[in-house]
């Protein structure tokens, strides 16, 4: 468990994410929707295990709402939203900056960004919401998208068949080298190792906003009509099975930060929880 970092009065916390090694980062940004990037004051926050360590953030050129950090530490801060301008190029929604604070570079990421997770050799993985995939945007048209540390676009996702393609991006789970995506159309789970795709057919829960997975056990999180639900499911032979509730306390009074594998991490109004499937 660890507290939530503390702030000014006159900031908000807009992005939390724990990183594929389990390290909380946070981003605090001082002013509204309508203050300009010049005037916009951000700061990252690093957890190291006792307590948040605060970086001013020199020169951002985004209004960030998800964050995580590259293998060298620097800190990846990436706005959903990146709709162009009439008689003006599409902006980029990503910036990397040092681990002083100090801003490298930027580069475009596809609009309508949902889902944020960096893998352990420092892939960038995103998954997207419906009104970026059908913006128009090459980038998110697939729904899912990998990647490099400099924005070059990697691999997308292409469903196989009998497989609908990502209409939204529910459930993005990044571990150190494999990922899941759970998505509408039909809510497969799908499991990416590098560019190997091995789908599971439709789950029998629909509408979840979180997965956990630990060998052959997947936990959903939420459902349609029941967004706190935890369903324990099973994975075989190319389907998945419901196996019953979970013995964990319900998420009534949570919000959902990140899963990693089969860690959940959770959000309060201050503080922060760790849970692992392994040891359940």
């Amino acid at each position: 468990m660890a507290r939530l970092p503390a702030l000014n009065d006159s900031e908000d916390l807009v992005a939390l994410n724990a990183t594929v090694d389990g390290r909380l980062v946070a981003v605090s940004a001082s002013g509204s929707r309508r203050t300009p990037l010049s005037s916009l004051r951000v700061r990252a926050h690093l957890h190291d295990g006792d307590d948040w360590r605060p970086v001013e953030l020199d020169g951002p050129t985004v209004v960030p709402n998800k964050v995580d950090l590259l293998p060298d530490g620097s800190l990846l801060l990436v706005q959903s939203r990146c709709v162009r301008r009439p008689f003006e190029p599409v902006p980029d929604n990503a910036q990397i900056f040092s681990a002083s604070g100090k801003a490298l570079r930027s580069f475009r990421i596809g609009d309508g960004v949902e889902h944020l997770a960096v893998d352990e050799p420092g892939t960038i993985w995103v998954g997207y919401f419906d009104e970026g995939i059908y913006s128009g945007d090459p980038l998110s048209a697939g729904g899912l998208t990998r990647f490099d540390e400099y924005g070059r676009q990697l691999w997308t996702y292409w469903p196989q068949s009998g497989f609908d393609h990502i209409a939204t991006c529910y459930a993005l789970n990044v571990s150190a080298r494999t990922t899941w995506a759970y998505y509408y159309t039909g809510f497969p789970l799908v499991r990416i190792t590098d560019t190997k795709v091995s789908p599971f057919s439709s789950s029998p829960v629909r509408g979840a906003r979180g997965v956990l997975i630990h060998d052959d056990v997947v936990v959903f999180i939420g459902r349609y009509g029941e967004p706190h639900q935890l369903t324990e499911c099973r994975l075989r032979d190319g389907s998945i099975v419901e196996h019953g509730p979970v013995a964990l306390a319900p998420l009534m009074e949570f919000g959902l930060v990140s899963t990693r594998g089969g860690r959940l991490y959770v959000q309060t109004a201050d503080s922060v929880f760790e849970a692992d499937l392994a040891q359940f």
